[in-house]
């Protein structure tokens, strides 16, 4: 009994380590090129000035302004729904 539970040990333990590294070479070039996607976009997002200072490089002009009789929305009736 005792070598048929070092046996079935061994034979799992064996097909872990195979299985890992089977799965490293199908999935890790996959992995790696995701990780460089990621990186790539938050160097292109992280483009902050270095004294701290934010620089706005386009700020629409206001041409909407609100006007100042505004009475309020429409009222959207609704009904409650209880479970």
């Amino acid at each position: 009994m005792f070598k048929f539970l070092i046996i079935i040990f061994v034979f799992f333990f064996v097909v872990a380590k195979v299985g890992g590294f089977i799965i490293r070479l199908l999935f890790g070039s996959a992995v790696q090129r995701a990780q460089q996607q990621q990186q790539a976009q938050q160097r292109q997002s992280a483009r902050k000035p270095t004294d701290g200072n934010v620089h706005i490089d386009y700020a629409p002009k206001d041409k909407s302004k609100p006007t100042k009789n505004f009475d309020g929305g429409d009222y959207v009736d609704y009904e409650e729904v209880k479970d």
